[in-house]
């Protein structure tokens, strides 16, 4: 009998230990099995796997065409799974809108961000990109750095703008006008120069020798690529791999550099400029009790608005001036402008006078090509990802339910007919001439009503469009993002692009290489976090003296 006793006191405690995890996960398996009952109608991709769900059925490197395919096949909303995540997709302007007002009323947060490379158990340092809008530390940091990038404050750092973009400019002359020069890489490297003298008060000079194969911007952009794989494959961070462990210590290199700037700062001698930096704002931020950020928030802020200041603007540029060598009439035009202004290189005019931060709101067509530059190639082509805290109804009678991932596309929007879009796949720098031409007519009557910001957080959100309550426009335009989660220096992408722009294209004819004339959007781009060119764009650039 004392045999039998021993394993039927095992298999007791098995069956109590069970019961007590399944009691224990009850609520989130009740929480799960709700979200799915209320959105299973919704249509779904094919190619879900038991395990993986849809997460094996598109490339991180070029999701925003598998987005772009589902809305065109699946309507305006639709859900799929990674995994274990809910997730639903909304591609309505309208319906977006909906779900920014929700934000603004705290029925919808930034969902969980695990850090991808953190190590040990905890909870890793956050910044004004990961935390949640919630938090008040999010508030603090937002709120105390958005006067960096007031347009009054930027323009008096426009002239240091100028100063990167003459030094590379000067860089490309010296490779002549038979020499194919990567127009993505020198763009990344002015950008890169930009945000560090801009926004931290230090000369990188990745611009002054174009040659240079110490690539500190490359760098960040593998090191935000893993982080997005590590998003999507949570356990890819487990993996001891070549590839997976060259990225960790890649991973550290950039952090080195991140620590070696904020002691920088922290312990050079204060000055006016530095003040009204981004460095500036942050170092005077303290929290209710009257302390200053910690060394390792530091770490995190500069990292996030050096990535999103410097990644997001050179891609920019790059695809701009790819879409002018391949549009001849608008490229004309542009320098037809150029030419009237007093900015651009001829035989008549070989000494065009300086390029002035007060030209860049009088360049219209310029800033036509740019805005259609990044609806065609929106360097943030990822969907804005939310989370729902509390159930979200929408217009259209579907419910958003408490704790489903929701995904705002961006790509497939601004390309979609649906949306009105006249020959939506064609660049069409001319149809930003109409002022309206950013705006939808929405189906949703209730529409209208979720452009309003209310409460004392209205100022969150940067470079806000205007309100319009009373009609039924819907924003289908928005490479910035929206709501009170919109880009923070995305004033600062509006002055450095078209100076890059306007400069590059008064010094140069520029034309396609061999290495790149030919070849279509989809051979040169991949979704790297940014959507980027995958292997540089290579054009020659003939001085125009």
């Amino acid at each position: 009998m004392m045999g039998l006793e021993l394993p039927m006191r095992v298999w007791q405690a098995a069956l109590l230990l069970l019961v007590g995890l399944v009691t224990l996960k009850l609520p989130a398996i009740y929480r799960y099995i709700r979200v799915w009952f209320t959105i299973r109608k919704l249509p779904t991709p094919p190619g879900a796997t038991l395990f993986m769900g849809h997460a094996a059925a598109y490339s991180p490197l070029a999701k925003h065409k598998y987005e772009e395919t589902s809305a065109r096949s699946l309507g305006p909303l639709y859900r799929y799974r990674n995994y274990t995540s809910q997730i639903v997709v909304v591609n309505d302007p309208a319906l977006q809108q909906e779900i920014f007002a929700a934000e603004r009323d705290g029925a919808i947060e930034k969902p969980d961000q695990p850090n991808g490379f953190s190590k040990g158990k905890g909870r890793s340092e956050m910044n004004v990109f990961s935390e949640k809008s919630g938090d008040p530390m999010w508030k603090l940091v937002r709120k105390g750095t958005a006067p960096a990038f007031a347009a009054q404050n930027l323009r008096t750092y426009h002239h240091h703008i100028v100063d990167i973009v003459d030094r590379l400019i000067g860089g490309v002359k010296s490779k002549g006008p038979h020499t194919a020069v990567n127009i993505a890489d020198i763009a990344q490297r002015e950008s890169f120069d930009v945000i560090g003298k801009v926004g931290f008060g230090r000369d990188f000079q990745a611009s002054k020798d174009i040659d240079n194969p110490v690539n500190t911007f490359q760098q960040l952009t593998d090191d935000l690529e893993e982080s997005v794989h590590r998003l999507i494959h949570p356990w890819r961070k487990y993996s001891l791999s070549k590839e997976k462990l060259a990225r960790d210590k890649n991973h550290e290199s950039i952090r080195s550099i991140y620590k070696e700037l904020v002691d920088e700062c922290l312990n050079r001698p204060p000055s006016d400029e530095d003040a009204n930096s981004i460095a500036g704002h942050l170092l005077r931020l303290r929290d209710s009790n009257g302390n200053p950020l910690s060394r390792e928030r530091l770490i995190e802020e500069f990292s996030i608005f050096f990535v999103a200041g410097s990644e997001t603007t050179g891609h920019t540029v790059a695809w701009t001036l790819w879409f002018l060598a391949q549009n001849p009439a608008a490229l004309h035009k542009l320098e037809e402008e150029l030419d009237v202004a007093g900015l651009l290189k001829t035989a008549h005019n070989p000494n065009p006078r300086d390029f002035t931060y007060a030209d860049i709101s009088k360049l219209h067509w310029l800033d036509c090509c740019i805005k259609e530059a990044m609806r065609l190639q929106p360097v943030a082509a990822n969907s804005l990802r939310r989370l729902a805290v509390r159930d979200v109804p929408l217009s259209n009678g579907v419910v958003i339910p408490a704790g489903v991932i929701v995904e705002l596309a961006q790509y497939s929007v601004f390309r979609n007919p649906a949306w009105g879009w006249e020959d939506p796949n064609a660049f069409k720098p001319e149809r930003w001439e109409d002022p309206e031409e950013e705006y939808y007519t929405a189906r949703h009557a209730s529409a209208a009503s979720t452009n309003g910001r209310k409460g004392s957080d209205s100022e969150l959100e940067i470079d806000a469009a205007p309100s319009t309550a009373g009609g039924s426009k819907a924003k289908r335009m928005h490479p910035f993002g929206a709501g009170i989660r919109n880009c923070l220096g995305q004033q600062l992408a509006k002055i450095n692009v078209p100076t890059a722009v306007a400069m590059l294209t008064r010094e140069f004819h520029l034309t396609l290489a061999p290495q790149t004339a030919g070849k279509d959007l989809a051979e040169l781009e991949v979704l790297k976090a940014t959507l980027q060119p995958r292997n540089g764009i290579y054009m020659l650039c003939k001085s125009r003296s």
